[in-house]
């Protein structure tokens, strides 16, 4: 184990980009102490993952600090890529052969490389996801309270207590417990208050005694359990970005018209849309936040929800929105202005279908 942990520790800036590389990184950010990369930890697509996921050389550790929120080491990376990735793996020859050949120490290691696209398997999407059931017990080291910052984000006291909303005193941070669709607690995420806090991620799952509960989000929708029937009435879903705008929908047109749900992040997998499907869903509108200063990256950004519809396409109805009337500052949610703005963006929603 210690030549291991030697190889592990022997591997440069270089090396570790070029394994990273291959393992499906598709960009790379040197800061200070650290390397960036795209979180691939948790998301198949390095094109929609965000750049949190740091390197530390002077440890020779990952730390990813969005849904993860924690530190491994690069054989903990390869073993959450395949994983994430459905591919069965021997732990010598795809993982240990692999790092020696990423690090160059011996000519032989390089016949065990493949392009990063040989590693990809089919998703199972009919495959049933069992995750984890939590005792809803654990919520009760935290209060309710309605913080000034979601109230003046247009949701309602009302809104917060459907969704069970708290608040813990001692870290200044909005929790936000997940449900799966039976209404089993199967996450806790908090929404950081504190400026130092959010340079690392607004959303992050909460540590309660050094436990971390987080749990996989590519495998649920936060809020489904709540608009379940509301969708098989309407037989329409609306997927935002982030859990707040499921509350502020449910505060401007009411929760027994509710049909947002949030993927708590800009991917949409096709799990997450079996699940609506599942529920009655025939129309799939993504609602996600506002992105792209220039042209080229307001179009980059068009052709991003345009390609999630184009994929889907054949399974339902899919449609986005698209601020092309400026309505939104940049980050805002198409919910982040209230009704009205939101009712003009839904009115240009562009609709994609099979035919």
């Amino acid at each position: 184990m210690s030549d291991l942990k030697d190889l592990m520790n022997s591997l440069t800036n270089e090396e570790i980009i070029d394994i990273m590389t291959k393992l499906g990184a598709d960009r790379f950010e040197e800061k200070g102490n650290a390397i960036i990369f795209p979180t691939i930890c948790h998301n198949h697509d390095s094109a929609d993952a965000s750049m949190k996921l740091y390197y530390y050389p002077k440890t020779h550790t990952f730390h990813c600090y969005t849904e993860c929120c924690c530190t491994f080491n690069i054989i903990e990376m390869f073993k959450k890529r395949y994983e994430l990735l459905n591919v069965q793996y021997d732990f010598f020859k795809d993982i240990v052969l692999k790092i020696g050949g990423g690090a160059g120490r011996q000519k032989e290691y390089e016949s065990f490389y493949q392009p990063y696209q040989s590693i990809y398997t089919k998703e199972n999407h009919n495959a049933e996801v069992n995750i984890p059931v939590l005792n809803k017990g654990l919520l009760n080291v935290y209060t309710f309270y309605p913080t000034v910052e979601w109230l003046e984000d247009g949701i309602s006291e009302e809104a917060m207590k459907i969704y069970n909303i708290l608040y813990s005193i001692q870290e200044n941070k909005i929790i936000i417990p997940h449900y799966d669709i039976e209404g089993n607690l199967i996450g806790i995420r908090g929404r950081s208050l504190n400026e130092e806090d959010i340079a690392l991620g607004k959303y992050r799952p909460v540590c309660i005694e050094g436990k971390m509960y987080n749990h996989p989000l590519q495998f649920n929708l936060y809020g489904l359990n709540f608009v379940r029937e509301n969708i098989r009435k309407y037989k329409t879903a609306i997927v935002a970005e982030s859990e707040k705008s499921c509350l502020q929908y449910s505060t401007m047109f009411g929760q027994d018209k509710n049909i947002v749900v949030a993927a708590c992040g800009s991917t949409f997998h096709k799990y997450q849309l079996d699940l609506l499907i599942k529920c009655g869903a025939e129309r799939v509108l993504i609602a996600f936040d506002k992105e792209g200063k220039t042209w080229e990256e307001k179009e980059k950004y068009f052709a991003k929800l345009k390609g999630i519809c184009e994929k889907y396409k054949n399974y339902c109805t899919m449609g986005f929105l698209f601020d092309s009337k400026n309505l939104l500052k940049l980050k805002d949610s198409p919910f982040d202005k209230g009704a009205s703005v939101f009712k003009s963006l839904y009115k240009i929603a562009i609709w994609v279908d099979a035919s």
